[in-house]
């Protein structure tokens, strides 16, 4: 056509769902920037944004669906690949039943409408008894504690980070993801905002990130102290007089089990196991209790440890307590603009239970539906009955991303190579 043309879209690469201005010539993506005239970001775009033309022009970038013959990959019809992905499937449910076949999501599903809308459809058509996901990897015991507490998997708060005055972090690092569970542009921005209008910003993890050169505070923490931390901090809000439901009163249940439960987790008992001085823990409990908008997000980092799902659910309930839960500048529930099927209510989560099956080599307990990932290689390559015999992968490689990726490699390799030889 001649002429470089604009296109307005937006980044879904994150939560932040950045406006972009692409610029096109000659078919291809000449230049990216941010939309300066985005409602939602504002003018703002991180590099990963910027590099999206890269992405869309990468020669291993798939374009055709494609077939494997011997080691040499196909471009092939859609018509094609169905009819390859029956005569794959076909013979391993005819022996071995539809349980012998699971599948692998990945994490772009949250952040594509069309995947997050339909791969649960998909897999509940197909009959697939389990599947696999990078959610037990980086957020299960985020999705646990919520729906313990409110009923929904996916009903997850967010920091309202706009609009508070102290912003605490634990175990995220907004500098390299922009936010996780998290949507809001220009994080690091916001620091600086914060600190404008006279806050501060709080970052608690054991290293020193980028997003911690740029706060206020940084608190080395022990890795996989999060939660006796957490406990400290409730337990001087009791202790002090310091818990407030606000609006909250009268909706919240537990009280005072939660004042017995954290009773020997005192500042001066966990400050050696955090390697956080006790009068820094007691004197972060009255910032939060007596700042009016204020904030405790936790991420990743709170997850991927031993108490994970404790440390997930002392995140919400110290803004509970604080009066910072489902108020402005505080932990708020977001409006989607379009509802997933992922929000839908779920009926075998009704009267919620974990361990409720065990997987079949290591017996680990299931929850939510699933067991972790990291028991993918085992299920795949110990032979006997329910034995997994054929994997689907929904934007995901858990190759490279599993715990123990060399033995789901190899485990994989050796089941192409039985399947050739049969």
């Amino acid at each position: 056509m001649g002429g470089r043309t604009t296109h307005l879209h937006t980044c879904t690469l994150c939560e932040a769902m950045c406006g972009l201005e692409i610029q096109v010539e000659d078919n291809r993506v000449a230049l990216i920037r941010a939309d300066r005239d985005d409602v939602w970001s504002k003018g703002y775009l991180c590099p990963k944004g910027t590099a999206l033309g890269h992405v869309h022009h990468d020669p291993d970038r798939l374009r055709r669906p494609v077939v494997r013959e011997g080691e040499v990959w196909r471009e092939v019809s859609w018509e094609e690949a169905f009819a390859r992905c029956e005569e794959l499937l076909r013979p391993v449910i005819d022996e071995h039943g539809i349980g012998a076949v699971t599948a692998f999501v990945g994490n772009p599903t949250a952040h594509n409408f069309s995947l997050g809308r339909y791969v649960g459809i998909l897999i509940a058509m197909s009959g697939i008894p389990m599947i696999y996901s990078s959610g037990t990897v980086d957020q299960w015991p985020k999705n646990l504690s919520s729906q313990l507490m409110y009923g929904g998997m996916w009903t997850f708060p967010v920091p309202d980070v706009p609009r508070t005055d102290l912003w605490v972090i634990m175990g995220a690092n907004p500098q390299a993801s922009q936010g996780s569970l998290l949507a809001c542009p220009d994080l690091l921005g916001q620091i600086d905002r914060i600190r404008a209008a006279g806050g501060r910003t709080i970052v608690i993890d054991p290293r020193r990130t980028g997003t911690a050169d740029r706060a206020d505070e940084w608190l080395p923490i022990v890795p996989g102290t999060d939660a006796a931390f957490l406990l400290a901090l409730v337990n001087v809000f009791f202790a002090d007089a310091l818990v407030d439901l606000g609006n909250l009163a009268g909706a919240v249940n537990g009280v005072d089990d939660l004042r017995d439960l954290c009773r020997g987790f005192t500042p001066e008992a966990v400050a050696a196991t955090c390697g956080i001085d006790a009068g820094r823990i007691r004197a972060l409990a009255h910032e939060l209790a007596g700042t009016e908008r204020a904030v405790l997000y936790g991420r990743i980092g709170l997850c991927n440890q031993e108490f994970g799902s404790l440390a997930s659910w002392l995140v919400d309930v110290v803004n509970i307590v604080t009066r910072h839960f489902d108020t402005p500048g505080g932990l708020m529930f977001p409006k989607p603009v379009a509802w997933g099927m992922s929000s839908l209510p779920r009926p075998d989560l009704v009267d919620f239970r974990a361990g409720r099956w065990h997987s079949r080599v290591r017996g680990a307990p299931e929850v939510l539906g699933q067991v972790p990932v990291s028991c993918l290689a085992e299920e795949i390559d110990t032979p006997g009955p329910g034995q997994v015999r054929a994997l689907i992968t929904v934007a995901g490689n858990p190759v490279i991303s599993a715990p123990g990726a060399g033995r789901l490699d190899a485990a994989l390799l050796t089941a192409r190579d039985h399947s050739r030889s049969s």
